[in-house]
């Protein structure tokens, strides 16, 4: 018995530190990842206000994003006196915390070996918009615990479209449910295995995949999710003529950064 149990707690060690590596190394990834694609929104919008953008650090401004890092992380964070310090500094982390969750569902790859995912869960789909729902707390908790009018104004305005263009993202996706029939995102990759393509003789291509019968869909699927993520023209929860700059606006140093992380 006493040789049982301390089998059954090394297998529950070697699975948790899988576990935890398999997510340090998808934290890892997407934090880079993250990292050049701000500096290619940054680089975006710069062309279309006929300007340059980061171009100084390293080369073409590569590292940009790393020293902006460097910077937030070595502020001192200011927290107005008279804010829920608690509730004000726990916001950010629940924002991006549960974008970061979301991922433990989302398979990167697949081989002999398996799926290369944290948590093949059977209702993968389910999860990401139970945990991408709960981002809306952080927005609603940082908005009042700053103890101001204007983020509070703006994270209640924040929360609505956010819910709101939740709906739509919903409905989107439950358009390839029902093309697929399962709740797997691995099961969902794996199904464009044979598609159009296939059926019309072809070898394997980019016709066999989903994105051609459900064209419509992805124009709303990409108009939702620019509303979700108040990226522009949808940035208007900041309203910078009434609201300053958001429910954040009295965020700063790490705080700030982990608000934008998760958005």
């Amino acid at each position: 018995m006493p040789d049982e149990t301390i089998s059954t707690f090394w297998d529950y060690a070697l699975w948790l530190a899988i576990a935890v590596g398999l997510s340090l190394l998808v934290i890892v990834g997407l934090l880079v990842c993250i990292a050049f694609l701000l500096l290619m929104d940054r680089k975006v919008w710069a062309a279309v206000q006929m300007r340059k953008g980061p171009n100084v650090v390293g080369p073409f401004g590569l590292f940009q994003s790393f020293a902006d890092l460097l910077k937030f992380v070595f502020k001192e964070p200011v927290i107005p006196a008279g804010a829920d310090k608690g509730v004000f500094l726990l916001a950010p982390v629940v924002m991006s915390l549960c974008a970061l969750a979301a991922w433990a569902v989302i398979p990167m790859n697949q081989n002999s070996w398996g799926t290369w995912v944290i948590a093949d869960l059977n209702v993968g789909i389910l999860y990401i918009l139970a945990i991408s729902s709960l981002g809306v707390y952080g927005v609603i908790m940082g908005g009042w615990a700053s103890n101001s009018k204007y983020p509070f104004m703006s994270s209640l305005r924040s929360a609505a479209q956010m819910i709101s263009y939740e709906v739509s993202l919903g409905f989107v996706v439950i358009t390839v449910l029902l093309l697929v029939g399962s709740l797997n995102l691995t099961a969902i990759v794996t199904a464009q295995n044979t598609g159009l393509g296939t059926w019309a003789g072809l070898p394997a291509s980019a016709l066999d995949w989903h994105w051609l019968p459900l064209l419509p869909m992805f124009v709303m699927f990409f108009i939702s999710a620019l509303a979700e993520t108040n990226r522009p023209p949808f940035d208007l929860v900041e309203a910078e003529s009434e609201l300053v700059a958001g429910f954040m606006v009295e965020y700063s140093s790490t705080p700030y950064l982990l608000f934008m992380l998760g958005e």
